[in-house]
């Protein structure tokens, strides 16, 4: 593996650090989302592909083809890779990386190709927009995983089929309101059953700040994306206010 390390970042009256680029050859996919160059391991901002590990299977569907997807855009190909400075849970570097001279991310091609789904996690809401725009051609022309069942949108008046996963789900807004230092977003009559949306109040105050009010998403047609836990019913911590598409 080969890197060369490159400054992209510039500075100005107020400092901003440089973002670094490398140059790295030699990549292996180890998931259709992360690959290792060397002994690192790095993760690919912004999306999530099927993982090897699920709680009922050796793997995920769709985990080897999407593993494959990237496994192929990788073989041969020098990259140009973007740290985000973040890592993941499991100590991994989030990182943005294009083929050396495309004008599309890995990112982009694997959602296009339906290898992934878009998770938001970055401040590059110029990148995710563009993701969401791959994933929406990729849903309707039911490319990739998405052909099938299990990575369908669920509704969100029947999601408890989409607890224990990364998924979406769509529904009308029957309430949103603050309680207990978060705000809520109930899908139903009965929040101790039906599918809720929840976000901590700081967060969902930095997001009316930026011009997007989750209170006035009552009566809204929504599509929200997330791990669904059970929480008194399905359940959804939005982290990201990309993680939420208004469909009205």
């Amino acid at each position: 593996m080969k890197r060369r390390i490159f400054l992209t970042g510039a500075l100005s009256a107020t400092v901003f650090p440089a973002t670094a680029s490398e140059e790295i050859d030699n990549a292996e996919a180890i998931a259709g989302d992360r690959f290792r160059a060397g002994d690192e391991e790095l993760h690919l901002t912004d999306i999530v592909a099927p993982s090897e590990y699920d709680l009922h299977r050796d793997a995920q569907p769709f985990f080897y083809e999407a593993k494959t997807a990237l496994r192929d855009l990788l073989t041969g190909a020098r990259l140009d890779v973007v740290d985000s400075g973040e890592q993941n849970r499991w100590g991994a570097r989030l990182v943005s990386a294009r083929l050396s001279g495309d004008a599309l991310t890995l990112q982009e091609r694997l959602v296009a190709a339906g290898a992934a789904r878009v998770d938001p996690k970055t401040d590059d809401h110029n990148l995710i927009d563009r993701l969401l725009a791959f994933e929406r051609e990729a849903r309707r022309n039911r490319t990739g995983l998405w052909a099938l069942r299990a990575y369908r949108v669920f509704d969100a008046a029947s999601a408890d089929g989409a607890i224990g996963g990364f998924h979406l789900v769509e529904g009308v807004v029957q309430s949103a309101r603050g309680a207990r230092g978060r705000v809520y977003l109930n899908f139903g009559a009965d929040y101790r059953e039906d599918f809720t949306a929840s976000t901590p109040s700081r967060r969902a105050r930095k997001w009316a700040r930026a011009g997007t009010s989750l209170e006035a998403l009552k009566d809204a047609r929504i599509r929200v994306r997330g791990f669904v836990e059970e929480i008194n019913g399905p359940s959804i911590e939005i982290g990201h206010i990309k993680a939420i598409e208004r469909l009205d």
